[in-house]
């Protein structure tokens, strides 16, 4: 019997942090993620050996084994986040209770920018009724979160693209008995946009009526270390600079025009964007917030048009704050006590 894109699915199973790449078995179903190719991960090389023939070889080799995709979710969920980001961001986070017996929990993925941030890393397990496959040792080395606020009643959700590495593709069975995720869908009507000019008043000043869509992305610096080993995948993984920019539709209006003023001048602003969700039990609601520090690296009035309103396009990169000795945080609010 063929495989059946009905029967599809991807879990993972988060790894010891003693010990990255020692596969586990899933645990948690990660729903709504678009079925992507299973891509190869090991490439045949092929060489000229000049044996007098017509035909040019008689060797393939593999070098090293790396498997490499983007998990895609075109309508994220509150409950991914913490796993994407501790893959990503910053692991080994404790995530805090915002109120006792409600399952509030806030999860602070802000990097340290002097010292390791521990990511996790998860084992993958993805495919069909057929065949299931797994990837080890599984980081993400970049992240997209984007929102665009529809003019009606149609949809506006949060999209994520997670691009990964991980140490190979391997045959497998699916772990079974798993059960469905709960799932806050995030809404990009219920985005908020923040703009200070200090790092301690940052997420303080919103800017109403103005944010019409957004991008952020985030580059990890993770990578992974191919160093000489018994073995032909990768053993340990790198750190490296983090480099976030914040792609901005805006209404054109004195909010929008503020922001053509700052990157005139070059300002230096803390810009934050906020996605509330549903409240949790009695406690806080869901939500992902971002702050950055930077400047602008243009704002372009009468960008686009929607509906007979000019728009401004903006482009945001985050940069260090002396000052405030930062310049990204990244927190989320969600009902997941652990990943």
């Amino acid at each position: 019997m063929s495989g059946e894109r009905a029967l599809s699915k991807i879990q993972w199973g988060k790894e010891s942090a003693a010990a990255h790449g020692t596969a586990v078995a899933a645990d948690t179903i990660l729903a709504g993620a678009e079925i992507a190719a299973i891509n190869p991960d090991r490439k045949p090389s092929y060489y000229d050996d000049a044996l007098g023939l017509r035909m040019r070889s008689t060797r393939a080799v593999i070098y090293q084994y790396l498997a490499q995709n983007t998990i895609k979710l075109p309508a994220c969920y509150f409950q991914a986040l913490p796993m994407v980001l501790s893959c990503g961001i910053k692991g080994n986070v404790t995530p805090a209770e915002q109120t006792p017996s409600q399952a509030d929990y806030l999860w602070d993925h802000t990097p340290s920018l002097t010292a390791t941030n521990a990511p996790d890393s998860i084992t993958l397990e993805a495919g069909d009724d057929t065949q299931a496959y797994e990837l080890e040792y599984l980081m993400f080395e970049s992240l997209k979160l984007a929102g665009q606020i529809a003019q009606g009643a149609e949809e506006s959700p949060v999209s994520l693209e997670a691009a990964y590495f991980a140490r190979q593709v391997s045959p497998v069975s699916f772990t079974g008995g798993l059960s469905f995720p709960s799932m806050e869908t995030m809404n990009a009507k219920l985005s908020r946009f923040y703009v200070d000019t200090t790092w301690a008043g940052r997420g303080t000043t919103e800017k109403t009526g103005t944010i019409r869509a957004w991008e952020l992305e985030l580059l990890t610096g993770l990578h992974p270390k191919f160093l000489g080993s018994a073995n032909k995948y990768f053993d340990v993984h790198g750190e490296n600079f983090i480099e976030v920019m914040l792609t901005l539709t805006l209404e054109g209006n004195a909010n929008a025009d503020a922001l053509f003023d700052y990157y005139r001048a070059g300002t230096k602003i803390a810009l934050g964007m906020k996605v509330s969700g549903a409240l949790i039990g009695t406690g806080v609601a869901h939500s992902l917030t971002a702050n950055l520090w930077g400047t602008f690296e243009h704002v372009t009035p009468l960008s686009e048009e929607a509906g007979g309103n000019n728009l401004h396009k903006a482009l945001f990169h985050a940069l260090y704050d002396p000052t405030g000795a930062h310049g990204i945080e990244v927190k989320a609010i969600t009902n997941v006590a652990a990943i």
